[in-house]
């Protein structure tokens, strides 16, 4: 079996952080390039093709699946959501280390597929302190009431990645110091 090139998945619940400790981990380690996962759901404001995601008509999405492209791809809400091989292997050629950010469902495939992919979960310091700030969030009731349902089936399900880090409320800067450190220490990145 070929050697398989080291993957760096990060998952989490919403609004438990995320984007803040990846964005401070990208500064510690250069060498981390996120995937452009693609998607059939229709751009947000100030989202860019090829940049936030790609954007897909589902009738393109079902041939790269049928075409077996895709690493791992899920389905949300009536939309499909994955991330090509081809995201990997650009990251790879331009001697990056590649980072997805994906949910649960599709971390554990890349597990199952790829031996070398390291699993890193972001849980809350509490449940109280994830559900408020879910609640603080500008959706509707009925949105809130997925998403915290959401966020609990994924924290049942962090116990199967190689790493929990919580991140605790005013703390990020040690979860972002930790994260790096996990990486670095996976990966054999010097510490400089």
């Amino acid at each position: 079996m070929p050697n398989q090139q080291k993957i760096i998945v990060i998952s989490g619940p919403s609004a438990v952080g995320k984007n803040t400790v990846i964005n401070g981990v990208k500064k510690l380690i250069p060498q981390l390039e996120e995937t452009i996962s693609c998607t059939t759901r229709e751009p947000r404001p100030g989202e860019k093709d090829k940049v936030h995601y790609y954007f897909l008509a589902k009738n393109k999405f079902e041939e790269k699946i049928n075409n077996n492209e895709f690493l791992e791809h899920f389905t949300v809400h009536n939309m499909y959501y994955g991330t090509l091989k081809s995201e990997i292997d650009r990251i790879g050629k331009n001697n990056k280390l590649p980072l997805l950010v994906i949910d649960v469902q599709g971390a554990l495939h890349v597990k199952k597929n790829n031996s070398s992919a390291v699993l890193i979960f972001i849980k809350p310091d509490s449940w109280e302190v994830l559900e408020e700030r879910l609640k603080a969030r500008n959706t509707d009731k009925k949105e809130q009431e997925i998403r915290i349902q959401n966020a609990k089936n994924e924290l049942m399900q962090a116990k199967f990645y190689d790493y929990q880090i919580i991140n605790y409320t005013g703390k990020v800067k040690k979860t972002i110091e930790n994260m790096a450190q996990i990486i670095r220490k996976e990966v054999d990145i010097d510490n400089t």
